[in-house]
This record gives C-alpha cells, sequence and structure tokens, in this order.
C-alpha cells in the first residue's frame, strides 16, 4: 500500500488525483495540502501524516516549502506542477541528490509517445521544412506556453541536424515557431506541423479528460516510491514501451 499526500488537493488537478487514489486499491490517501482547510486538507505542510509519496499539482510558489519538507522527511515527491523557472528546476535537481524525484511536464502516455515520434522526426528532417506547435488549453491556465509545447519544442531542437531558435509567437525568422491559444473549457490539445514546398507532416495530441494526468502521475508514485534519490522522468516510467 503506497501513502499518498496530494498538494493543490482542492484544484481541478488535485480532485482528480485524489478521486483515482480513493479508486485505486493499492492506494491509501494520508492527506491533502491547500491555502483552505478541509476535511481532506490542511493549509500547513506540517500538520501533514507520514507518507510514502507526495504528488505535487498546485503551484511553482509552493515548490521551496515541499522540497525542504520532503528533505526533512525523506518524501518521495512527483512533481505535476507546470511554470517552473530554471532556477526552481535547479532546485529540483539539487534536492533530488538527496530524495527520489519524479519531474515531468506532462504525465499522458500519449504525449509521451508524440515525443517519441517527434525526436524520431526531427532527427530525419533537413532545413527545409517550416515546423509550427499550436497549443490550446483552457481559459484559466496560467502559464503560456504550456510546459508540455516547451518541452515538444526542445525535443524537436535537440535532435535536429542544424540549429535553429524556438520562437514564441509570429514570426518571419526561421524557426520552431509556437503559438499558445487560451479558449474555453480545453482540457489540453497539442499539434506540431512539419510543412516543406512537397509535403506536410501532422502530429496531434488530444486529451479528452484531466484524469489522464492523475493516472499518469500515480503511476509515477508507485514507480518512485521505493527508490532511495535521484531524479527521474517518463522516459525512465514508459522507456520499455
Amino acid at each position: 500500500m503506497v501513502k499518498i499526500i496530494i498538494s493543490g488537493i482542492l484544484g481541478k488537478m488535485g480532485q482528480n488525483v485524489y478521486e483515482a487514489v480513493m479508486a485505486d486499491e493499492t492506494l491509501e490517501f494520508v492527506g491533502g495540502l491547500d491555502l483552505q482547510e478541509t476535511k481532506i486538507s490542511k493549509s500547513s505542510i506540517q500538520e501533514l501524516e507520514k507518507a510514502d509519496v507526495l504528488v505535487d499539482f498546485s503551484h511553482p510558489s509552493n515548490l521551496d516549502q515541499i522540497l525542504k519538507y520532503a528533505k526533512q522527511t525523506k518524501l518521495a515527491l512527483v512533481l505535476a506542477t507546470t511554470g517552473y523557472s530554471k532556477s526552481d528546476y535547479k532546485k529540483i535537481v539539487e534536492a533530488s541528490l538527496e530524495i527520489p524525484i519524479f519531474y515531468s511536464t506532462n504525465y499522458s502516455v500519449g504525449v509521451y509517445l508524440v515525443n517519441q515520434a517527434l525526436k524520431m522526426i526531427a532527427s530525419k528532417i533537413d532545413d527545409n521544412y517550416d515546423i509550427e506547435l499550436v497549443e490550446k488549453h483552457h481559459r484559466f491556465k496560467k502559464d503560456a506556453p504550456s510546459g508540455t509545447a516547451l518541452t515538444m519544442a526542445e525535443n524537436i531542437s535537440k535532435n535536429l541536424s542544424y540549429e535553429t531558435p524556438i520562437i514564441h509567437g509570429d514570426s518571419s525568422e526561421k524557426g520552431i515557431h509556437m503559438h499558445a491559444l487560451r479558449l474555453g473549457n480545453y482540457v489540453g490539445e497539442h499539434e506540431v506541423i512539419f510543412s516543406n514546398l512537397s509535403e506536410t507532416i501532422e502530429i496531434k495530441h488530444i486529451a479528452h479528460d484531466k484524469r489522464v494526468f492523475a493516472i499518469g502521475a500515480l503511476k509515477a508514485a508507485k514507480f518512485i516510491q521505493n527508490k532511495e534519490k535521484g531524479l527521474f522522468g517518463m522516459d525512465d516510467l514508459l522507456g520499455d514501451i
């Protein structure tokens, strides 16, 4: 039985994780963390009971207290919050020298497979292709472009045989162009288009339900529970697909 704490439990993703934990007989809900105290949440991380893994779907501003608490209690972390800065990521890497941390910008198996495809395509094309990346999320999503879109763009960039910039928005400059749309109630849609004068390749992923990210994060929790320390990601969880 894996004992789980959910940070950001009162948010939409936190509620999806909570429901998934309660439906899984191999998991035990220990408590939640959020700004408001309720029957399932505490407002202070120090009030939480001992657990095996903390799953975080909250806000980047909570990172410091989560890392501090996890290092004090030797708690494994699944970090699913997006919008981390470079300095935040550096803190995550440093903390992983002491505790096990699983970090991904997206916990969907489908998105993982899309990223694998993007790496392969990027490694085979030349600079005659225009590259456009369009992502759509609900109007309330605060970070733009999404962490998933940034990861996709980086995977393309690293695997091209030539150097080209990652550009946010429209531009006549040659590069990987990213477009972030905030519309209605989109759960998450990412499309990448490679096009030259002779042909076009389109790769798209559409998330229909936020539950897919909750299920993926809990798979990561089960994977990391017995690890001693280190930084892990979707390649470690799904690399044998």
